[in-house]
C-alpha cells in the first residue's frame, strides 16, 4: 500500500515511464542523425522520457543531404517492421508519404502546406495516413518582414533565402504576404554547401536589403558561416529558427523548438498505442520566442529599437 501510494503521489517517477512500449518508431533526417543536432536531441530526449531505446525500439535514418536515398531509406524502415515514421522536413515527408501508404507518417514539416500539397484532409482531421507538425506560414512571414522593418526602418527590400529542395510553398506564401505589405523582395536560391561570401555578394549594393532565411533542412551546423558572410557585406538576417540568433543571426522568430518538437514523439507514441493518424489533428505550435542578437547589431552598425528589446523573449549580449 505504502509502494503505490507513493508512486501515486509522484515518486519513483521512473517506475511510470518504465511501461513497455507498443512498437518501433521510424526517425528519417534528411541531412543528420548526428545527436547533437537540436531536432535530433529534443526528440530523442522525449523518446528517452517515454521508455523508447535508440537501436531497438527506434530506428534512426538520414539521408546525409542526397534527397535520392530517401525512398531507399523509408523502405528499409517499413522493412524492419516500424509502426510508425516521423519525418522531418519537405523531403523526407514526400518520400515517407510515397513510399510508406500503409504506414503512419508523423511530420515535422515547416515548409509545406499539408492540404495544398494533398498529404492532408483538414488540420483538424487530416483523413489519411499522415498527421504531424505543420506551421502556418502567412502568419509567421508577416511577422518576419514586420520585425525587419522594425529593426532596419530604412530597409528597401527583403530576400528570401530559399533553399529549392525545400519546395515552393512556404516561398510562395512569403512572396505574397510580401506584395500585400508592398515590399520589394528578391529570392536568394541557396544551399547548404554554397559559397556564402559569393552568393550573398550578389544581392549587395545601394539597396538597403535584410535577409529573411526560410525553413530548409541542415541550416543549423551552417548559420555561422552563413551570418559571418552576411555581415560582412553589411546584410541584417533573420531566421525562423532560435538556434540560429544563437549562432549569430541578427534575430529569429519562430516556434519554440524544444516546447515543440516533442509533440510529434508524443503523436507517434499515440499511433502505436492504437490511434489513428487520420484521426490526430495536425499539431500547431502554441509558444514562440523571439531573440535578438546584440553582438550581431552591434557588428551592423544597427541600434535595436527599445520596443524589440522589451518583446524579445532573449537577448543575446
Amino acid at each position: 500500500m505504502l509502494l503505490i501510494a507513493m508512486v501515486g503521489a509522484g515518486y519513483f517517477p521512473e517506475l511510470l515511464r518504465a511501461q513497455p512500449v507498443k512498437g518501433k518508431i521510424g526517425y528519417l533526417h534528411p541531412v543528420t542523425i548526428n545527436p547533437n543536432h537540436i531536432t535530433f536531441s529534443v526528440l530523442a530526449g522525449e523518446w528517452r522520457r517515454l521508455g523508447y531505446v535508440e537501436g531497438e525500439t527506434v530506428l534512426t535514418r538520414s539521408g546525409e543531404g542526397d534527397p535520392q536515398r530517401l525512398p531507399e531509406l523509408v523502405r528499409d524502415l517499413t522493412g524492419k517492421g516500424v509502426g510508425v515514421l516521423i519525418a522531418v522536413g519537405a523531403q523526407a515527408v514526400r518520400a515517407a508519404a510515397s513510399g510508406a501508404s500503409s504506414t503512419p507518417i508523423v511530420a515535422i514539416d515547416l515548409e509545406t502546406d499539408p492540404i495544398q500539397a494533398g498529404l492532408i484532409r483538414s488540420v483538424a482531421r487530416p483523413g489519411g495516413n499522415v498527421t504531424g507538425l505543420f506551421l502556418d506560414t502567412p502568419v509567421l512571414a508577416a511577422k518576419w518582414i514586420q520585425l525587419m522593418r522594425e529593426m532596419v526602418p530604412a530597409l528597401d527590400r527583403v530576400a528570401f533565402a530559399w533553399q529549392p529542395s525545400a519546395g515552393r510553398s512556404q516561398l510562395d506564401v512569403a512572396l505574397r504576404v510580401a506584395e500585400n505589405l508592398g515590399v520589394e523582395t528578391t529570392v536568394l536560391e541557396f544551399s547548404v554547401n554554397d559559397d556564402f561570401p559569393s552568393l550573398l555578394s550578389a544581392i549587395a549594393g545601394p539597396k538597403r536589403t535584410g535577409i529573411i532565411q526560410l525553413s530548409g533542412p541542415g541550416i543549423t551546423p551552417v548559420a555561422e558561416k552563413f551570418v559571418a558572410a552576411a555581415t560582412q557585406i553589411n546584410l541584417p538576417t533573420l531566421s525562423f529558427l532560435g538556434e540560429a540568433a544563437r549562432r549569430g543571426f541578427l534575430m529569429s522568430y519562430g516556434p519554440n523548438q524544444r516546447d515543440y518538437f516533442p509533440r510529434a514523439v508524443q503523436l507517434a507514441d499515440r499511433i502505436l498505442g492504437g490511434e489513428k493518424a487520420s484521426e490526430l489533428p495536425v499539431e500547431r505550435p502554441s509558444k514562440f520566442e523571439f531573440i535578438v542578437n546584440l553582438r550581431t547589431a552591434r557588428a551592423l552598425n544597427l541600434v535595436v529599437p527599445p520596443t524589440l528589446l522589451v518583446g524579445a523573449d532573449e537577448v543575446i549580449e
